[in-house]
């Protein structure tokens, strides 16, 4: 399929794949500046107004740490040691007179089938200490009140809902055993 353009007694021919590219590129460029046009407007139409007060400054991106799978930012900081009892609701708390792990995950996360088996097996080696486990994309507001930037992240609890130590990551056995052996009985 051609077609013949005529002008001034000489001519050219175009292919009809020629206009379909042109087509297809015209439709592109629309689209983008139909979005673009719609972000503006969005953006403007949130913007804060004089008499909402000064406009705090941007935050320097945070890209997260080396292997980060999703950019978890949280709202504030969270050290380890810090009550969560008020963010953890009881189910989340370890059980009266143990620890829980407590291992923040997603579905599509390889690393978080490793950190289960890890945490399933000290676990089961130790009377008193259960896992939990926590779908981020189910549960988003822990996400951002307790800092998790990377899934698996795994934090032992306390009955009272203490953060009592943080693994981002698969954990190690010997590491994870290291972090509870200060609040482990021993007899």
């Amino acid at each position: 399929m051609s077609r013949t353009f005529v002008r001034g007694g000489g001519g050219f021919r175009v292919s009809g794949w020629v206009l379909v590219a042109a087509a297809a590129a015209l439709a592109v460029v629309l689209v983008a500046g139909l979005v673009l046009a719609v972000v503006r407007l969005r953006r403007s139409r949130s913007a804060p107004t004089e008499a909402d007060g000064p406009t705090p400054l941007p935050s320097a991106p945070d890209p997260g740490p080396e292997g980060t799978r999703r950019d978890l930012r949280p709202v504030g900081p969270q050290r380890p040691g810090d009550a969560v009892s008020g963010v953890l609701p009881r189910d989340l708390a370890g059980p009266p007179g143990g620890l829980a792990l407590l291992q923040l995950s997603s579905q599509f996360c390889a690393d978080c089938r490793a950190s289960r088996a890890v945490l399933t097996d000290v676990a089961g080696e130790h009377p008193g200490l259960t896992v939990r486990e926590v779908d981020v994309a189910m549960r988003p507001e822990l996400v951002r009140l307790l800092g998790i930037r990377r899934t698996p992240t795994t934090l032992v609890v306390d009955p009272a809902g203490v953060e009592l130590a943080r693994h981002v990551g698969v954990p190690r056995r010997a590491d994870l055993l290291g972090s509870l052996a200060p609040w482990r009985r021993t007899g």
